[in-house]
């Protein structure tokens, strides 16, 4: 058997690796999953508080939903592409959506009602807080993780 030369063996990487044409595929994901998570946040955030201000039995008007999703289209395909690679890189998917679309409803609920002419600091604030909680919480576990994987002395 012939010996494999150094430069040719196996190592541990120290770190992962990034792969350029996997980070680009990513990120075409990441841009219309973010786009429609931000029209789904924009259209129930605009429900909430049309049903906080009218009640219950108001109807959903139509052009409003229209207006907010479309306008949450625009900020979710920017907004969580730069999350995704940024705090959110270990939390799952599935996860990280559900948790930002529902705090940037309720965000954007609140601020309309709240903030008047601030209004996008509502949900730009409840995604913030949603994508900070999910990095402590991924955070929390990896170090977790590490310290079960290293030797008691």
């Amino acid at each position: 058997m012939r010996a494999i030369p150094a430069t040719h063996r196996e190592t541990v990487p120290s770190g992962r690796q990034v792969i350029p044409s996997r980070v680009a595929l990513v990120a075409l994901g990441l841009i219309p999953a973010g786009a429609m998570a931000g029209a789904l946040a924009g259209a129930l955030g605009a429900m909430i508080w049309v049903t906080a201000t009218q009640g219950l039995h108001a109807a959903p008007i139509p052009l409003l939903l229209g207006v907010s999703g479309i306008f949450g289209a625009i900020l979710g395909a920017v907004i969580l592409p730069v999350a995704g690679f940024t705090l959110l890189r270990y939390v799952p998917l599935g996860r990280a959506l559900a948790e930002t679309i529902v705090a940037t409803a309720l965000g954007g609920a609140i601020g309309v009602q709240l903030l008047g002419g601030w209004w996008l600091a509502g949900p730009l604030a409840g995604f913030g807080v949603a994508a900070t909680r999910l990095w402590a919480l991924a955070r929390r576990a990896r170090k977790r993780q590490y310290a079960a994987l290293e030797p008691e002395p």
